[in-house]
């Protein structure tokens, strides 16, 4: 090819004074970090009802309703067209409710097992023994979250002795004693760690909960639309909570539904939560039937994380400034290699160029008379 005088670009290709600058089509992806964050709700769930402890249709209504992310489980029985707490009833209960992208753990061997659901990955999972013999129908279920960013949520499901006994107070005690040690040595220290469902406490002075102060916050305290914070049938006893790490604490956040906004939590109560038109397809009397003891506990919480995409770098279009500069545009804080060729075939690297801005250069390409080709590449 003859070497004209004057730079001519044509077809992607640079003729130059002496040499011929060749803009490749080096397509490359490059990441891009933004900063995100996901607003995760988890929810203390005793909501079974009915005379077989089992999860049945009112229940199910409040579980779709608040739309949870995360669910600390007791009592968690089901039954429906196929058969009670098979495999396949449990996934299509969890399909039909939450969706078919959430995962779960369920105690198996025991009548009224606790278990998690979690629309996030569970990486692990598993059920502790409750040593006091008379609690003989559940563990303690405990599960490793995959959630967006670094950070990997611990969210154990408990189901205390229930009863106001000194021994019953005495046995709640022990069943936090011992399941302090079991997180304490199971679960990093430090890492973000839920504790939730059905404590059976009658007073805050309990030494179950002056136990759980050691390790977990239980402040701010959830309400309802009333300002009440009690969550059994009665309204008389908090037993239903979602305890947190304190390093977990400054993630809280309020619980945003489309009419309300509740500052500490939500204790929700189908009978005084107006409009229930937030909650579809919550109907009036869902927290009040035959059987359902408990009324469910919502806490939200924003956990903010890099979100990497990647997006394509167009090569760039090369222009030449005598007696030795090359000029592009590109992409701002990129680092560009330059690369020279006389065949086209075997390129060698010339040096890098970065700039802060869109535009580009480099200097001192190779001189002289040789017919040479220049490109640009990233990375």
């Amino acid at each position: 090819m003859l070497l004209e005088s004057n730079a001519v670009c044509c077809a992607g290709r640079l003729l130059l004074p002496g040499a011929l600058c060749f803009s490749a089509s080096l397509f490359a992806q490059v990441p891009v970090v933004t900063e995100t964050n996901a607003v995760i709700r988890v929810m203390a769930s005793n909501l079974s009802s009915g005379s077989n402890m089992r999860y049945e249709t009112p229940g199910l209504r409040i579980l779709k309703g608040l739309k949870p992310d995360m669910v600390a489980m007791q009592e968690f029985n089901c039954s429906n067209s196929f058969g009670i707490n098979t495999p396949a009833a449990l996934r299509s209960m969890i399909d039909n409710i939450f969706g078919t992208n959430f995962s779960y753990f369920r105690e198996s061997g025991y009548a009224i097992p606790n278990g998690i659901i979690s629309r996030y990955p569970l990486t692990a999972s598993g059920s502790w023994v409750d040593s006091d013999t008379g609690v003989n129908d559940r563990g303690f279920a405990w599960a490793r979250i995959d959630l967006p960013g670094t950070n990997d949520l611990y969210v154990v499901s408990v189901h205390l002795k229930a009863g106001n006994t000194t021994d019953d107070v005495s046995r709640r005690a022990a069943e936090v004693s011992e399941l302090t040690a079991l997180i304490s040595t199971n679960i990093p220290t430090g890492a973000w760690t839920i504790v939730g469902g059905d404590l059976n406490v009658y007073s805050e002075t309990e030494v179950a909960i002056t136990n759980f102060a050691s390790f977990l916050s239980d402040s701010p305290v959830p309400t309802d639309l009333n300002g009440g914070t009690n969550t059994n049938l009665g309204r008389s006893q908090r037993y239903d909570r979602v305890l947190t790490s304190f390093s977990l604490t400054n993630a809280l956040i309020p619980v945003f539904l489309p009419s309300n906004i509740l500052s500490n939590g939500l204790v929700f109560i189908s009978t005084n939560y107006v409009p229930l038109g937030d909650v579809p397809p919550v109907q009036y009397g869902d927290s009040v039937v035959s059987g359902m003891q408990h009324m469910a506990v919502v806490r939200d919480f924003t956990i903010a994380y890099a979100n990497t995409n990647f997006v394509v770098v167009d090569p760039p279009a090369l222009t030449f400034e005598p007696p030795g500069i090359l000029r592009w545009q590109g992409d701002s804080n990129l680092t560009y290699t330059v690369q020279v060729s006389t065949n086209l075939a075997q390129w060698g690297n010339l040096g890098t160029a970065t700039s802060t801005t869109s535009s580009f250069a480099f200097t001192n390409l190779i001189g002289g008379n040789a017919r040479q080709f220049y490109r640009v590449a990233y990375p």
